[in-house]
């Protein structure tokens, strides 16, 4: 279970409280400067200035020393930036660095990794010659191999083709099939839509809804977080959107 209570930071996020058990995939959504990739950042230890509690199974998300937080979350953060021409083969190997598991299960996910993300022509080459999608899916595939309870992904099929998307939501979804609880902040509403369990929606930094998609997109909240009207198609293949903006 995770557990948030008035979670603040200055200027971008006002006492956001959830609660989300284990085993769901949370579709954290809402406009540009919503708050998204903040509350993310914030539940991964990234922003230190950040007010309120969150607990995970009742233990304190602010006072984990790194040792402990590796043992519990990955977080994928929203952009991809290299600056060295590290190999992606060592970038998966340092992705488990002081993960408390033993080596021939660490190279089981290893290779699964590759293996779902379709890294096999990839291996050898330097992270800082690959196209963004690329890139992309390296870095999902680190936070596979890393197989945390916890998972933060910050727009995790930004840059990505259609096929990839699909893919790395159909993974999302695995993961929480798990028993893992799954956080991602998405931008596609179709999506978040057809694969999340539950929707937290954010509107200036304040939470605006949460609960079943069916709920929180409804009319009216989506007129007032992103001023625009949505006709849905929906059928047992998935779900469609024709927007108007307002």
């Amino acid at each position: 279970m995770l557990e948030l209570s008035n979670i603040s930071y200055p200027r971008r996020l006002q006492s956001v409280s959830y609660r989300a058990p284990a085993g769901r995939l949370v579709g954290v959504i809402g406009a540009n400067g919503s708050g998204k990739s903040t509350l993310l950042s914030i539940l991964a230890g990234g922003l230190k200035k950040a007010k309120g509690a969150a607990l995970w199974h009742s233990h304190d998300l602010f006072r984990w020393s790194p040792s402990e937080q590796r043992q519990q979350l990955a977080y994928l953060s929203q952009k991809n930036e290299f600056h060295e021409p590290v190999r992606v083969s060592d970038l998966l190997m340092t992705s488990q660095v002081n993960l408390e598991e033993s080596s021939q299960t660490l190279t089981a996910w290893r290779e699964r990794s590759i293996d779902d993300f379709h890294l096999q022509t990839l291996m050898n080459r330097s992270i800082t010659e690959l196209s963004g999608g690329e890139q992309r899916r390296v870095m999902l595939a680190c936070v596979n191999a890393m197989n945390r309870p916890l998972i933060l992904a910050d727009e995790p099929i930004a840059s990505l083709d259609l096929n990839y998307q699909l893919l790395v939501m159909d993974w999302l979804k695995a993961m929480s099939g798990q028993g893992k609880l799954v956080l991602v902040a998405l931008h596609d509403l179709a999506l978040a839509a057809q694969y999340c369990d539950e929707l937290m929606l954010l509107h200036e930094g304040q939470l605006l809804a949460s609960g079943e998609p069916n709920q929180v997109l409804s009319d009216t909240n989506l007129a007032l977080a992103y001023k625009v009207s949505v006709d849905w198609l929906c059928n047992r293949n998935g779900v469609a959107m024709l927007a108007r903006r307002l």
